[in-house]
């Protein structure tokens, strides 16, 4: 078969498993080398993207009876948790923001990309960075199901946009803790420890050693953790470690690359940059092609424009 038969095949398999237990109208399509499942409820459509397309689609092609089953009973968990959760007063117009307000987390978003779609959704701008404010609908394994909060569904929670931004990126934090590696830890940790990768409970700080690559910041879903840089305390924590300033390369909005100052210059980090981006990542995956600044003394972040660092202000709106 070629690659469009498997495509099409995969998804008339999924269509007709999954219909038989699923009531709500869906349809699953394939853009930009994910499945998509494009849920109908009323009114209302949820769109949600699969972490592991490729893993589903060669179990399909390639597994056994019993494998398929379980893919198709896990993919049907997330989906009608994914309906149980919009129906429920998660993004309702009259949410309690006391009931939601451990559901509301921020996601890191290119703002050259989104800027058009993110017009009434509150955010906090970091540069061209943008954290957005979303609220989590199902979240089964590494599977992920978020919405984006709008204006319109916060009028009647009384607190302001950048008391609900702050509170959010607090339990963005808590919910998925930031975790730091070696590019070869990344490379061949098959079957990584949740503690893996901790470092922000260490006192005094550990000291960090990196080659020319780098460390790699992430989350402990290693999904949308590129928003991990800006966590409370952690900047810091590895400027300690490292005992000097940061240059910071956003290689995904899954991940960044942090490396100490002085150990590569940041024109090689931006040229590197543009090539992931270019050749790598898919357009929703890219975030910057910026070098970031983190000055340990002031404990501020700035951009590498031209040579010279622009500082980068912290602006909620």
């Amino acid at each position: 078969m070629t690659n469009e038969e498997k495509i099409e095949y995969v998804i008339h398999y999924l269509q007709q498993k999954l219909k038989e237990s699923f009531v709500y109208p869906f349809n699953i399509i394939y853009e930009q080398k994910q499945l998509q499942f494009v849920i109908k409820n009323g009114q209302t459509e949820c769109r949600a993207r699969t972490k592991d397309s490729e893993e589903i689609m060669r179990t399909v092609l390639e597994g056994n009876e019993e494998e398929k089953q379980i893919l198709t009973d896990r993919i049907l968990q997330v989906l009608q948790a994914a309906v149980s959760a919009q129906e429920s007063t998660v993004l309702s117009d009259i949410s309690d923001y006391e009931k939601i307000k451990s559901e509301l987390i921020l996601r890191p978003l290119s703002w050259r990309h989104h800027k058009e779609e993110i017009r009434d959704v509150p955010y906090i701008r970091m540069g061209d960075i943008v954290l957005v404010l979303y609220a989590v609908m199902a979240h089964v394994g590494s599977d992920y199901f978020t919405a984006k909060v709008r204006r319109s569904q916060m009028a009647d929670w009384k607190h302001s946009e950048s008391e609900i931004l702050e509170e959010a990126l607090m339990n963005t934090a808590f919910l998925y803790p930031p975790r730091l590696y070696s590019l070869e830890d990344v490379l061949h940790w098959e079957h990584k420890h949740h503690e893996d990768g901790m470092f922000m409970g260490e006192e005094p700080a550990v000291k960090l050693h990196s080659g020319i690559r780098g460390l790699v910041l992430t989350n402990t879903l290693e999904l949308n953790g590129a928003i991990a840089v800006f966590y409370p305390g952690v900047a810091e924590k590895i400027a300690e470690g490292f005992d000097s300033d940061l240059y910071i390369g956003f290689t995904s909005i899954h991940e960044a690359q942090v490396h100490p100052v002085g150990m590569v210059d940041p024109d090689t980090i931006r040229e590197s940059l543009q090539d992931i981006n270019r050749f790598c990542n898919r357009s929703d995956e890219i975030l910057t092609g910026r070098v970031f600044h983190y000055d340990r003394t002031r404990k501020s972040f700035g951009m590498m424009v031209d040579g010279e660092r622009r500082e980068v202000y912290w602006d909620a709106r």
